[in-house]
């Protein structure tokens, strides 16, 4: 077979990198700005982790964070995900994004190749106190979660005029 090498007894493509998985890295470093934007930092996923398995570093959603004037958006990319195998919660100030990808196949016998991931995920980010933890939402079409964080509405602190006795 052309195109493929044995790298420590399992079959790849003669593109992959030897030196290990390089979006490690990359998931420790998007969880570290993730976190920056909430104003902690992110829980980190077992991904970001630099023992975490291969398997795992794939499975990691990778999130978009877009912030608005009232609101935050967070998008997670889950392909090949079920709507009703994912799961969003907060709890004590923690959004967690939970689910599993599942296989199609029963077995892997006769898999000449396989690249894809397929397993649990989890990803939680410490929310700050800016956020409406109560009124966050969340859509899912086409394999993107998005959830809307909203902000709380800012009080401006009117003057009050105290009467002088006298």
């Amino acid at each position: 077979m052309t195109g493929l090498q044995t790298l420590n007894g399992s079959r790849r493509l003669s593109s992959a990198p030897t030196y290990g998985d390089p979006f490690t890295f990359i998931a420790r470093d998007v969880d570290r700005m993730i976190g920056s934007i909430f104003g902690h930092h992110a829980t980190p996923s077992k991904a970001s982790t630099e023992g975490g398995d291969v398997a795992e570093n794939w499975l990691s959603p990778r999130i978009d964070v877009f912030d608005a004037e009232d609101h935050i958006e967070l998008s997670a990319e889950l392909p090949g995900v079920e709507q009703d195998d994912v799961d969003v919660s907060v709890l004590d100030g923690v959004l967690t994004i939970t689910g599993e990808k599942k296989s199609t196949r029963e077995s892997a016998e006769g898999a000449r190749v396989v690249e894809r991931s397929f397993g649990s995920f989890k990803r939680s980010f410490r929310l700050n106190d800016t956020i409406d933890a109560e009124n966050i939402t969340a859509s899912f079409k086409n394999g993107v979660l998005l959830l809307t964080l909203p902000k709380v509405a800012e009080q401006k602190p009117e003057p009050r005029k105290i009467a002088i006795s006298g």
